[in-house]
């Protein structure tokens, strides 16, 4: 189907020059590059969106059933999370970090296959619908935390030679509670990834749990952000130390996601 392909080169297209664009606001403070930016973030979403609907168009079930699929769900759910944030509050530097994360999504799935096959019985259950879409919920707010976070890491810092920059970034305490609140939605969606994926685990392979690479590294993300949360509520943990917590979870976010899809054998090598 013609759709698909040019849905996605525009989402690619779209998503570089907005990075591109936000970018150029950053460095130089131009409003009207930022305005050109989200005007391409929203061409891009649109794009991603045509290329999901074609998909789906084309299988007839939701794009749940290889890393290629799931990754078109991500960057969806990356810049909408982040355009629909946009709409109500403006941080300045937010849009680089985000629309780059869509971007590379996008990039590191140009290169997979994109037959659309039949799905594997093992993936024939709509547990794995309820599973994979509270994965993309919790993974794009993590992304939101992750960007939140390197904005406040950057804010902090004390380069005199980036001074400049840090006065253009939004007050501190703003992006210390974008990344609380991004971890606030992200973790109960985190936490339904898990049991979800334990309910579908019984009916297709015959047990809750098995510490399959995936189970093990999504039960590791769990962790770390129920770590800031406890360092946050318990310990006082505000700042350079949280957002780094933050930063660390969405690194064990990325790994679960790519990393233990080419690096580890199990039960989701399919994904």
């Amino acid at each position: 189907m013609w759709l698909e392909p040019l849905a996605f080169k525009i989402a690619f297209g779209a998503y570089l020059g907005a990075v591109i664009l936000y970018l150029a606001d950053f460095m130089a403070d131009k409003p009207s590059a930022a305005r050109r930016a989200a005007a391409l973030a929203w061409l891009g979403l649109l794009g991603n969106t045509a290329a999901l609907g074609a998909r789906i168009a084309v299988t007839g079930r939701l794009p749940l059933a290889n890393l290629y699929e799931y990754g078109l769900c991500f960057a969806w759910g990356i810049m909408l999370g982040y355009l629909l944030l946009q709409l109500k509050v403006k941080i300045k530097g937010l849009g680089v970090f985000t629309t780059l994360m869509g971007f590379l999504v996008i990039a590191l799935i140009s290169m997979l296959p994109r037959e659309a096959g039949a799905l594997m019985p093992a993936l024939r259950s709509q547990w794995l619908t309820y599973h994979v879409l509270t994965a993309i919920v919790a993974y794009s707010a993590f992304a939101l935390s992750f960007a939140g976070a390197v904005l406040y890491l950057f804010a902090s810092g004390q380069s005199p030679l980036l001074a400049g920059l840090r006065r253009r970034l939004p007050d501190r305490d703003v992006l210390d509670r974008l990344v609380y609140k991004a971890v606030v939605v992200g973790l109960p969606f985190q936490t339904l990834l898990i049991v979800t994926g334990a309910i579908w685990a019984q009916y297709a392979w015959g047990a809750y749990w098995s510490w399959d690479p995936k189970e093990t590294w999504s039960l590791i993300t769990w962790l770390v952000y129920a770590a800031y949360l406890h360092a946050r509520f318990v310990l006082g943990w505000r700042g350079r130390p949280a957002a780094y917590l933050a930063v660390a979870g969405f690194i064990v976010v990325m790994f679960t996601f790519v990393g233990v899809t080419f690096l580890m054998a199990g039960q989701h090598s399919y994904a």
